[in-house]
């Protein structure tokens, strides 16, 4: 992924094709701030210009302007993973923000590798032959279940 770089800010370089053009967003701040341009030189230059703009924006009104790694960010993860989420963060007792914080937390101790371990349990099909009849047990979880018995007469 191609991303810009200027002042401590980073910013990303999106493609429009319906538009013709490209665009991106200052990363990694709580404001949204944009810039576009219709080639990388251009959208360079657009984007050195809205971060000089943001910053001069922010010292005018006396607001601190943003830093990168603010520890705010938004993610796009689509409707079902995030209502997925959401619902465990609500059994869990906890807002959704602490849960996600807790998962990333989690991948990165895990050094970004998340495993999950996955047994199979099958059933099993044994046939047990004695002197007066045979017998069908069908063994997995629990208790054996007896399905048939053949009665044999001598």
């Amino acid at each position: 992924m191609a991303e810009l770089k200027y002042a401590g800010y980073v910013g990303s370089i999106e493609v429009s094709i319906e538009d013709g053009c490209l665009h991106g967003r200052i990363q990694f701040i709580d404001d949204l701030v944009t810039y576009e341009g219709d080639s990388v030189p251009e959208i360079t230059e657009s984007f050195q210009k809205a971060v000089d703009r943001y910053v001069a924006h922010c010292q005018r009104v006396g607001k601190p302007a943003n830093k990168p790694y603010s520890g705010s960010f938004n993610v796009r993860i689509g409707p079902e993973l995030h209502s997925g989420a959401a619902k465990f963060a609500h059994q869990k007792n906890i807002k959704l923000n602490e849960f996600v914080k807790r998962a990333i937390q989690a991948a990165i101790d895990l050094n970004g590798v998340v495993t999950h371990q996955h047994h199979h349990k099958h059933d099993v099909s044994v046939t047990v032959q004695e002197s007066s009849s045979t017998r069908t047990i069908v063994a997995g979880m629990g208790e054996p279940i007896w399905e048939s018995t053949d009665v044999k007469t001598h």
